[in-house]
């Protein structure tokens, strides 16, 4: 097919108008209106992902203010605080145990200290899953700020053995307005943390990970990335995002075989961050599929508009056809199909009018013709007659046809015993009388 509109015929270039001015303001408007909509699709999904984020780090965040208030309430109890002064007053005797931590029979309880204000263990319970703290936690950043008057909370701390994480909340112990005595712990299961940080809803597929100031994430409900970095599984972009700052989104993160995820997240507390994984294709594949078949669609309507387009242009053409062609046989002197003409001369629109009007025109140019080889026949015997005579005048004008015919006439003249003008008389024999 040659690709030069100029040489088209008029029924392809009418098709392709048809088809361009059917299809490309159809194809522009789809493709506005899917892109709007992906979008806006976008959009509730950022919304929606931080949302997800912000309400995990909230929960956790109230559950160990929750906490924290637990053992503030267990630092200030009358019967511990008299404990503890024991203790400091007397840290080689063996203190009476007369005390009940009670914290220990909470279900979320790992493990209760009392510490004095050296340092030393005044007393400890645990749940039967977790070990009591024995000897000394002078060392630990929990006791060092809590006995300097600091209620903290430890980011959670993932033990590399078993693999089951915690969280230590401490506090002062201390009468109102008195001097602190000593410090009291709780620490918490990390499976209650997680508890709390999974109450925000999630798409299908989607996840909640607590994840530490270096990237490891601390907990999850899928073990497989619990104690593994997020430049580990992928989320490279993740962690630099997080170390800049408290709050935020991504998309198009790329988590190692899950593919695609939008991520939100926001801190929980210094150094811990809540963050929310969410599959882009739970969001976008409503939209893809409505694009999808949206341009299904499109292509059905674009073959028969194509389709419509050919036979409308085949339509308008035939007319244009006909006429063409009864010009084409006119120049050639051939006779024109009077029947096509007159097929399409019964429209009342222009080109019928047209067609009427080449038909008369038609007629007209054959009537005429048929005078014009009238009057050229008879011409042609005119002036064949005409180079006859003028031959048989230029053959008798010459003095040979002359003398052919003065010589012709003496013949029949003396054929018929004429002697003609000029010739001398006839002379009688002599009479000699009877002589003989």
């Amino acid at each position: 097919m040659n690709l030069d509109p100029r040489t088209w015929t008029l029924g392809a270039r009418i098709g392709v108008a048809l088809v361009v001015a059917a299809l490309v303001p159809m194809a522009v408007l789809s493709w506005f209106s899917i892109d709007a909509g992906r979008q806006a699709v976008e959009t509730a999904q950022l919304d929606s992902v931080e949302g997800s984020a912000t309400e995990s780090a909230v929960a956790v965040r109230e559950y160990l203010a929750g906490v924290s208030a637990r053992a503030d309430a267990l630092g200030t109890r009358p019967d511990v605080v008299e404990y503890l002064k024991s203790v400091n007053a007397n840290p080689f005797a063996v203190a009476p145990a007369t005390v009940n931590l009670a914290e220990s029979g909470n279900s979320d309880v790992a493990v209760v200290t009392l510490a004095a204000r050296d340092g030393s263990v005044a007393d400890s319970e645990s749940s039967p899953t977790a070990e009591p703290t024995a000897g000394s936690v002078a060392d630990q950043g929990w006791f060092t700020d809590a006995v300097a008057g600091r209620p903290t909370v430890v980011p959670p701390e993932l033990n590399p053995t078993s693999g089951v994480s915690s969280v230590t909340v401490a506090a002062p112990a201390r009468n109102p307005g008195e001097g602190v005595i000593g410090v009291a712990a709780i620490e918490v299961r990390g499976l209650d943390v997680l508890a709390s940080l999974n109450q925000a809803q999630l798409a299908p597929g989607g996840q909640s990970w607590l994840v530490d100031a270096n990237g490891r994430v601390l907990m999850a409900r899928d073990s497989r990335v619990v104690g593994r970095t997020l430049d580990e599984l992928g989320l490279g972009p993740l962690q630099t995002a997080i170390s800049q700052s408290s709050l935020g989104t991504l998309t198009g993160v790329d988590l190692v075989g899950r593919g695609l995820q939008v991520a939100a997240f926001n801190e929980v507390t210094p150094g811990v961050t809540a963050v929310v994984l969410q599959p882009e294709a739970v969001f976008l594949g409503p939209i893809d599929r409505l694009g999808n078949i949206t341009w299904l669609l499109f292509t059905v309507v674009g073959v028969l508009a194509v389709v419509g387009a050919v036979v409308f242009a085949r339509r308008l053409s035939r007319p244009v056809g006909v006429l063409t062609a009864a010009a084409v046989r006119i120049e050639s002197d051939e006779p024109v199909d009077a029947e096509a003409l007159a097929v399409i001369g019964q429209t009342g629109d222009d080109v019928g009018r047209l067609a009427r009007v080449f038909a008369r025109m038609a007629e007209q140019v054959a009537v005429r013709e048929k005078k014009l080889r009238e009057q050229v026949r008879q011409l042609k015997v005119e002036i064949d007659q005409e180079r006859r005579q003028k031959a048989v005048d230029e053959v008798t004008g010459t003095d040979f046809f002359k003398d052919l015919q003065g010589r012709a006439a003496e013949m029949r003249r003396r054929a018929k015993g004429d002697p003609g003008e000029g010739s001398a008389p006839a002379v009688d024999p002599p009479d000699d009388g009877g002589a003989a």
